[in-house]
């Protein structure tokens, strides 16, 4: 049954309530923003957006926007998000054109400034203010009042800025920052494909819809899904309205964008996200601890020797994939790896080497795929047939698979045991190599090299990381 309660208040202890306030006074002051690193941003935003109003029409209004804007950033991820609102009858192609055109001219090489253009759904400058370490993406946008006008998926920014800007309190501001440091210590803060987590915005609309920190934990403690989250009303919404909901967003949770009904923002948590929220939330109500705060702490000094142990403690062989990468974002990289890395896992299942656990991890210029295998079950697959009552279709699965090991049932399904065609999970490994579909060049089975067991220190670093990662809360 889905949740249809609001939020919950005082279900803990005031001794544990203490405890985590005490906690969380230390994380705030130890991870917001300095007054000096607060004084600059508000410094270099007004900067920017002076010289951009010397360069675009009065037609264009300029917006500082995000978690900067909004004071809920990070400490040291002080960096700045500044929109050109273009008016609705412009051409798609001509802001895009004339953004950029804009952007450039408020860099100052000579000033220690540089810039690159990125791409998301459309291109954006993101420019380097090398002096004091800070980055400002300046993106062209349309000018909306309202979801429904939106050209771009951008457009929506300036409405969540608005939303956000006027419904957090100083007080839910600081609770925003401790949330995020939570999250981002168990590797489920960011919304991109490498963390399948938490965005900055979802962040704020947890702590706004209720209320506190400690809200958040206690209704995460005891989250049961399916659960529709409303921002706007500050409510979770009703048995109807939430199978409504999971049927129209193919997910079991939701949290509506207050801006836009017909968005879900938790769309990219992955299931093993919320899961890790939950249990984060339960470890923490039960012995509240700063060590929650301050994410795994480990050495990977000699991780080829440490990756080794875990395998032979395990008794399972290891299999990893290595391969350069092109210079393109890291959010498109994240996306291929992870999806060839799970139609390869599909693969060696499929054919009787199902992996005990899978990791990708990717740096500035190398990237990795690893399957921990038990190699136990590499002499047979399992062939599922249909039902036995199913006439000709069960007459054609006996019939095919009659020089089978082994015919069985269960729960009515016919099942076929055989010899598998790979005698070893590297095998099937190089086949998936070269069927897998869409495959980029970089990833094309000439580019990739196969390790067994035995990992190079260099790659072993990146996948120690990746285990850590994974496996700890």
């Amino acid at each position: 049954m889905p949740s249809t309660s609001k939020a919950k208040a005082g279900s803990i202890s005031r001794s544990t309530r203490q405890k985590i306030e005490g906690i969380l006074d230390k994380v705030i002051k130890d991870f917001s923003p300095t007054e000096n690193e607060k004084k600059m941003i508000i410094f270099y935003s007004n900067m920017l957006t002076t010289r951009l109003k010397s360069v675009v029409p009065k037609s264009v209004e300029i917006a500082w926007v995000g978690s900067t804007a909004r004071g809920t950033q990070l400490r040291g991820s002080s960096d700045i998000d500044i929109f050109l609102l273009f008016p609705r009858h412009m051409d798609k192609e001509q802001i895009k054109k004339k953004g950029l055109e804009y952007a450039k001219k408020t860099v100052k090489p000579g000033a220690n400034e540089s810039y690159v253009i990125k791409y998301a759904e459309h291109p954006y400058l993101k420019l380097f203010l090398k002096d004091i370490g800070i980055t400002a993406d300046i993106v062209p946008a349309f000018k909306i009042s309202d979801a429904k006008e939106r050209i771009t998926a951008v457009d929506r920014t300036q409405l969540h800025n608005e939303f956000m800007s006027e419904k957090l309190s100083q007080v839910q501001k600081k609770q925003v920052i401790a949330l995020k440091m939570f999250l981002k210590s168990h590797g489920i803060y960011g919304a991109g494909a490498r963390y399948e987590g938490f965005s900055g915005y979802l962040c704020e609309l947890l702590i706004y819809h209720y209320g506190s920190f400690i809200g958040v934990l206690e209704n995460a403690a005891s989250l049961k899904l399916p659960v529709l989250i409303d921002p706007l009303t500050r409510a979770n919404g009703s048995l109807t309205q939430t199978k409504d909901s999971v049927a129209r967003f193919k997910k079991e949770f939701i949290v509506i964008d207050p801006t836009d009904k017909n968005r879900n923002v938790a769309a990219v948590v992955s299931d093993e996200s919320l899961g890790r929220l939950i249990a984060i939330s339960k470890m923490m109500l039960e012995k509240p601890s700063l060590e929650f705060f301050y994410g795994p702490r480990y050495s990977d000094t000699y991780s080829a020797r440490k990756i080794s142990n875990i395998r032979k403690n395990l008794g399972i062989d290891l299999y990893l994939l290595a391969f350069k990468i092109p210079d393109i974002t890291e959010e498109i990289i994240w996306q291929q790896t992870r999806r060839f890395g799970h139609q390869i896992g599909g693969i060696l299942k499929k054919n009787g080497f199902p992996p005990i656990i899978e990791l990708e991890n990717v740096s500035e210029k190398e990237a990795i795929i690893a399957f921990f295998i038990s190699e136990t079950s590499h002499r047979h697959k399992i062939a599922e047939g249909p039902s036995i009552f199913m006439g000709s279709a069960a007459a054609k699965f006996l019939k095919s698979h009659q020089k089978s090991l082994g015919i069985f049932f269960s729960n009515n399904r016919i099942y076929a045991l055989e010899d598998s065609q790979y005698k070893g999970a590297k095998q099937v490994v190089n086949k998936a190599l070269e069927s897998l579909e869409s495959a980029p060049r970089y990833l094309e089975k000439k580019n990739v090299k196969i390790y067994v067991n035995d990992i190079p220190e260099g790659l072993a670093k990146l996948l120690y990381e990746a285990f850590v990662r994974r496996t700890s809360l």
